[in-house]
C-alpha cells in the first residue's frame, strides 16, 4: 500500500473519530490489515487512537463526566482479564463472531435509543441502570481492547444510553481511551507485538493523524448529542458487521 494511500486513510479515520469519539479502527483497521497484517494491524491501530485521544482530551477536557471515566477505567481491567480467559478457551474465529454479534446487537440498540438529551454538561444523574450499563461496557471495552484494539464500540455504547451532551460524550471517550490504548500498548510491547512494527511509516503517519484529529474535533463541536449517537449507533452496527463478516470469511 503507497503511502499517500495509507495517509488518506489515517486522515479520514482520525477525523472520524475526532468528529464521533470512536471510529479510526472501524474506518482505517481493514485497510491496516491490508497493509500489514493482524498483529501490526491492530498495533498501529492503538498508537494512532492513542494519538487522537490524547489531542481530544487536551481539547475537550473540561466536557469531561469524571465518574464514567472512573468506573470505565476501573472495569477496564476486568474486561482485560475476561478477554484472557476467553482467548484460553474459544479459538480466535469464535472470539470475532461473537464478540461481532454482540457489537452489531449494542449498535442496533444504540440507534433506536429515543432517550432525550440534555444541552448542556450536567453530571449523570443517578440511577442504576445508566451505571450498570456503563460497568458492562467498560467490562466488554476491556475484553476489546485486549482482543482488538478496540475499547471504543462497547465504551461509546454506553455513553451513549446517558443523557451526557455531544462534547461530553466525546471527551469522556478521549479521555477514558489514553489509559485504554496506554494499556493496550503495555500489553503488545510484553506480547512483542510491537516488535515488527514499522516505525518509519508511523512516525510519517503521525502529523496527518494529527491533522486529522484536530480537523475533526472543529467539525464535531457543531454535532448535538441526538445526531452524535446515532453516528455512534452506525459506527457500533458497522464495526459489528465488519468482524462478524470477517470471521464467517475466514470459516468458509
Amino acid at each position: 500500500m503507497s503511502l499517500l494511500i495509507l495517509a488518506l486513510i489515517v486522515f479520514v479515520g482520525a477525523f472520524a473519530q475526532s468528529v464521533t469519539g470512536l471510529g479510526f479502527g472501524v474506518i482505517a483497521g481493514p485497510f491496516l490489515l491490508l497493509a500489514y497484517g493482524y498483529d501490526l494491524a491492530i498495533a498501529e491501530t492503538a498508537v494512532f487512537s492513542l494519538v487522537i485521544a490524547l489531542i481530544g482530551a487536551a481539547r475537550l477536557f473540561r466536557f469531561t463526566e469524571a465518574r464514567a471515566v472512573v468506573l470505565l477505567t476501573a472495569t477496564l481491567p476486568i474486561g482485560v482479564v475476561a478477554g484472557l480467559v476467553t482467548l484460553s478457551v474459544l479459538p480466535k474465529t469464535a472470539i470475532v463472531a461473537l464478540f461481532g454479534c454482540v457489537l452489531g446487537i449494542l449498535g442496533v440498540l444504540a440507534l433506536f435509543d429515543s432517550r432525550e438529551c440534555i444541552t448542556r454538561p450536567e453530571p449523570i444523574r443517578r440511577g442504576g441502570d445508566i451505571w450498570l450499563g456503563l460497568a458492562f461496557s467498560g467490562v466488554l471495552a476491556g475484553a476489546g481492547a485486549l482482543l482488538f484494539a478496540a475499547p471504543g464500540p462497547a465504551a461509546a455504547w454506553g455513553l451513549s444510553r446517558t443523557a451526557l451532551p455531544a462534547k461530553s460524550i466525546r471527551s469522556t471517550l478521549a479521555v477514558y481511551f489514553v489509559p485504554a490504548y496506554v494499556t493496550v500498548l503495555i500489553a503488545f510491547a510484553f506480547s512483542r507485538s510491537l516488535s515488527n512494527l514499522d516505525i518509519r511509516a508511523t512516525g510519517l503517519m503521525v502529523p496527518i493523524c494529527l491533522l486529522g484529529a484536530a480537523a475533526g474535533i472543529r467539525f464535531g463541536d457543531r454535532f448535538s448529542a441526538r445526531a452524535l449517537r446515532f453516528a455512534i449507533g452506525l459506527l457500533i452496527t458497522a464495526s459489528g458487521i465488519s468482524l462478524f463478516s470477517s470471521s464467517l470469511w475466514k470459516a468458509l
